[in-house]
């Protein structure tokens, strides 16, 4: 039967219109009319070929065929009993509007409002049937089939509009009762964008279970409703198996396992965080309890982009939209919800949400964080992330075993490392456990304390080896520390701290500090509530350091300026002093600051910290070793300024403490300007506060031609020889008393002829001829007392009134100084010393040629000789950097020595050998860039290409040829004096950088002249 010549019997108001449709019968129907009505109906009805639509004209539902077998239908009875119901091929389109209407609700064609269905009344004064008692309704259908179903889903409420079609929509119900006295059965399966969906369960209409099979589910069906509140796109599949548990009012969710495959969040083709597998495994939610429980977490391959702009935005801010689906700048926070608005409904459960996890794990993580909020970008790449965590509670005191460990690198370096493995505690916050950190780069996060310090910190890399105990206590946190640590390729910068206003005593750089490796072994280091700061420290060394020291006209170091607060301390107790300043002899001046009772005293105090600040540390250090070390020093505090340089200070200093008045015991040699020997010896107890120390040093032989350039500045005349010896104690009690004896013994000092254009020209060669006895030495004794804490005392005035004394002296013996010093002497033979290019070592056939010279020098006591050392730029450039590349992995050889124990002094000379070895650790140490292979590591290379770009990075100039030719000097003489020649008969000669003819060779040259 065509049901289309019916359409108009049904009733207006529907959600649908029916368009076509055939409607077959077989029934069977008994009516029996006795004292109680019975009607009973069986048979089968099937409807084919239907097609209905929405109140706009819009497909809805269509299917093949409607089958319904019945097997008791007894109307007046209240009962239905269906046999099969099947549904072949439905189809069933569901679609919403930009106004929000579902196409499946009545509506207004006019207005759109929802309507009811209209009913038909009973006319106005029609007899009203006989009231009847009205049976319960009882259904019944055995079996209920859906099979080829479609279902569409249409949204236009989001921008794109969503779009979600599910095929193959399969069903099938058995038992199903009204009352529902049993539980139905059902079962079913779709697809979704080419991934299933399989279910079963049963359920009543008090209780169900659902269990569910999800395999490849994108997650990009949800994106056009994620895009209205997020910039970035979601992508991903979901695979798992759910299941629902439903009895009233207790509702939980399980997951046996629950994985997404390739998530990804995604901007304009920019990976911002994606994962190549997540996966849970038996999760459970409690909704009635708040309970979230999961035995297992596990992510694969996480990736994520952590990022702040200039503005001082986090990337995730920059993800969010408005709603009115502008970016996130146009978000404004929403005002705070009144009391009313914010207390829970009636009966709503405010009991709070519980989360426990049994085992997190993260395998293959990978970070990449960058801050440009400061003016210090902070960029750092996190790789290999591992973690493995148990029995996670977070809101309680749970004590979970955690394991982590990654790679952090920063710029062209090679990662660092780090690997923790203890417990943690999240209520409060507590963790303990081994800790091993190796090459952290924390110079890269100085701009999170860059506002607290005057450096510049350009390199630092950072090692930890031992445990760590942290606990965030009530009164404050708590932290313990045991095991060794380490500071490696450290390089601070500052431009304030390193520069000298006084003239020949500027700095072309501003480099304050630098080291090789700075070892902590035995570190206990601690700190509580209510308890002094502690660090212990069992033995340290420092190798291959450099440290630009200043001491400023009021006597304080510039080192004790590296933080800004210290200095701004130090300024206000000198703003606080009252300036005086006198006239000195010579025509010099002497500063002095007396700070008077009424201003300085409480301008000192508010300067000074507050002994209510809580207990002074305790610091206890064990001894000490320095390797090769240079101090670039100069002192603004004496009158006139002097500077020195001092290089290869190797020495050792005992333990000592803070709270111990013991000094240690310091032993430190050396060079001083390259070429004189340098013995500092005696106690100090640097933490000892007021400071204490006795300190004596001895300089030897120190040849003055190197320091020609402020000869001529000073004096206006350079400087052809001579020799410096000094012999200096300084003696501080704790009561700040200075008692200082200064040495000083100048050896065949000769001036050259005055230099044109010098600022300054004094008549030097007088004072030297007025100064020197008949054997041609100046001897000078400055003994120094006064105390520290006196204002009035000026080391300045003390040197000057010495020097007067001096001149006294000089004048008291005229015939001897008249009768001539020097003893002149003609013009010697001269000869030289050949060295290998770029190299100051002695060849086999030089230290030949060297033992013949001190034979004869032996034999004929009335000769000198004066050793001049030569180079050449462009004839030694690419030599010098060979040479300096052996520095640096001789440099390299005493850090591994030092990192295992060892007596980095005591290092062997690099051979053949360890070359390759160590020519590839500084390679990978080595701020250069290097070549990167297609994911971005640094690539193998073989030992010449790295030779290659590590020469490529060093550089030779005038300076450093410079400090060549002076170390072949040095070395030559040091040689002649290992002959037992006398130190007073060898000087070395101004060296000669500029080469000009064709055949000259690398050398030294040595020029004979009588005493």
């Amino acid at each position: 039967m065509d049901l289309a010549s019916y359409l108009g019997y049904i009733p207006a108001g529907l959600p649908f219109k029916v368009q076509a449709g055939l409607l077959d019968a077989d029934l069977k129907i008994d009516f029996e009319r006795a004292a109680t009505a019975g009607l009973q109906i069986s048979g089968t009805l099937e409807a084919q070929q239907a097609r209905l639509a929405d109140v706009k004209g819009r497909d809805l539902l269509g299917f093949d065929s409607l089958k319904v077998t019945l097997a008791d239908v007894r109307p007046l009875e209240g009962v239905i009993h269906l046999g099969d119901v099947v549904l072949a091929a439905p189809r069933l389109a569901v679609a919403r509007d930009g106004a929000g209407q579902l196409n499946l609700l009545a509506t207004d064609p006019a207005t759109g409002a929802a309507e009811k269905v209209a009913t038909s009344k009973a006319p106005v004064g029609a007899p009203t049937a006989p009231a009847t008692e009205k049976k319960p309704l009882r259904i019944a259908i055995d079996k209920f089939v859906l099979s080829r179903g479609q279902i569409g889903w249409r949204d236009e409420t989001t921008q794109p509009a969503a779009a979600v079609d599910l095929t193959q929509v399969a069903l099938e119900a058995t038992a199903i009762a009204w009352p529902m006295e049993k539980p139905a059965r059902f079962s079913g399966a779709t697809q979704v964008a080419g991934a299933s969906l399989k279910f079963r369960g049963e359920a009543t209409d008090k209780a169900a279970t659902v269990q569910a099979d999800l395999d490849g589910v994108p997650l990009s069906l949800a994106a056009p409703y994620l895009a209205q509140s997020l910039q970035p796109t979601l992508d991903g599949k979901l695979s798992g198996q759910l299941e629902v548990a439903w009895n009233a009012p207790s509702l939980k969710f399980k997951a046996r396992r629950l994985a997404v495959d390739g998530l990804a969040l995604t901007q304009a083709k920019t990976a911002l965080a994606s994962a190549g597998r997540f996966e849970l495994l038996d999760a459970e939610v409690d909704m009635a309890q708040h309970t979230l429980a999961i035995a297992s977490f596990t992510a694969t391959s996480p990736k994520v982009r952590v990022e702040r702009d200039n503005e001082k935005r986090w990337m995730f801010e920059r993800w969010l939209k408005a709603p009115g689906g502008t970016p996130s700048e146009a978000v404004k926070v929403a005002a705070p919800k009144s009391d009313e608005a914010a207390a829970p409904a009636a009966g709503a459960n405010t009991q709070p949400w519980k989360l426990s996890i049994g085992v997190l794990a993260v395998e293959g993580g990978a970070v990449s964080y960058a801050d440009k909020a400061s003016a210090t970008p902070v960029a750092v790449e996190i790789t290999a992330l591992k973690l493995n965590a148990q029995n996670i509670s977070p809101g309680s005191a749970t004590v979970s075993p955690v394991q982590l460990s990654g790679r952090i690198a920063a710029g062209r370096a090679e990662a660092g490392r780090f690997d923790y493995k203890g417990t943690l505690a999240l209520k409060p916050l507590a963790a303990q456990g081994q800790l091993d950190v190796a090459a952290f780069p924390a110079h890269a996060f100085k701009a999170y304390y860059a506002d607290a310090l005057n450096i510049d910190l350009r390199r630092a890399f950072a090692s930890y080896r031992g445990s760590v105990r942290f606990a965030a206590l009530p009164a404050g946190p708590s932290l313990q520390l045991t095991g060794d640590s380490a500071l490696e390729d450290f390089r601070a910068n500052s431009a304030s701290l390193t520069q000298s206003e006084s003239p020949g005593l500027e700095r072309g750089n501003s480099q304050l500090l630098s080291w090789k490796a700075l070892s902590l072994r035995g570190v206990q280091f601690g700190f509580a509530p209510g308890a002094p700061l502690s660090l212990d420290v069992r033995e340290t060394t420092l190798t291959d350091f450099f440290a630009r020291v200043i001491v400023d006209p009021a006597g304080r170091l510039n080192l004790q300026n590296l933080t800004k607060k210290s200095q701004q301390e130090a300024e206000a107790i000198a703003t606080a002093k009252e300036v005086d300043t006198r006239q000195n002899l010579g025509g010099g001046t002497t500063t002095t600051a007396t700070p008077p009772a009424s201003v300085a005293a409480p301008s000192i105090a508010a300067a000074t910290p507050q002994a209510s600040n809580g207990p002074a540390p305790i610091v206890r250090f064990g001894p000490m070793s320095l390797v090769n070390g240079k101090i670039d020093f100069t002192d603004l505090f004496v009158k006139p300024n002097y500077s020195a340089d001092l290089s290869e200070l190797t020495g050792k200093l005992s333990a000592f403490a803070s709270d111990k008045p013991a000094l240690a015991d310091l032993e430190l040699r050396g060079k001083a300007q390259q070429t004189a020997a340098l013995e500092i010896f005696g106690k100090i107890n640097p933490l000892a506060k007021p400071l204490e120390l006795d300190i004596t040093a001895k300089m030897r032989d120190l040849d003055l031609a190197p320091l020609t350039p402020y000869a001529v500045r000073y004096a206006g005349h350079g400087i052809e020889r001579g020799k410096l010896s000094m012999d200096v104690n300084y003696k501080i009690t704790p009561e700040g008393r200075l008692t200082a004896a200064n040495k000083l013994v100048l050896n065949q000092l000769q001036f050259g002829d005055e230099v044109q254009g010098a600022p300054t020209s004094l008549p030097v060669k007088l004072a030297v001829a007025l100064l020197a006895d008949r054997n041609g030495v100046i001897d000078v004794d400055l003994p120094l007392t006064g105390s520290l804490n006196d204002p009035q005392f000026s080391v300045g005035a003390l040197i000057f009134k010495a020097l007067g004394n001096l001149i006294v002296k000089a004048v008291t013996a005229p015939f001897s100084l008249l009768t001539g010093g020097f003893g002149g002497g003609g013009a010697g033979e001269t000869s030289a010393i050949a060295f290998a290019p770029g190299s100051a070592v002695l060849s086999a056939a030089a230290k030949e040629n060297l033992d013949k010279v001190a034979k004869a020098l032996t034999e004929r006591p009335a000769l000198q000789l004066t050793v001049v050392g030569t180079a050449g730029l462009e004839q030694e450039r690419d030599a010098a950097k060979r040479e300096r590349l052996r520095q640096l992995l001789q440099a390299e050889k005493r850090r591994v020595a030092a990192r295992a124990g060892a007596d980095a002094a005591e290092v062997a000379p690099l051979t053949d050998g360890e070359y390759p070895e160590l020519l590839t650790a500084v390679y990978k140490r080595a701020d250069i860039t290097k070549p990167r292979n297609l994911i971005g590591l640094a690539k193998d290379l073989s030992a010449k290409e790295m030779e290659d770009l590590l020469l490529a990075g060093l550089t030779v100039n005038e300076e450093t040829i410079r400090q060549l030719a002076v170390e072949r000097g040095a070395v030559v003489r040091d040689y002649l004096l290992s002959k037992q020649l006398p130190s007073e008969r060898l000087f070395l000669g101004a060296v000669r950088t500029n080469p000009s003819a064709a055949d000259w060779k690398p050398g030294a040259e040595l020029n004979l002249a009588s005493r």
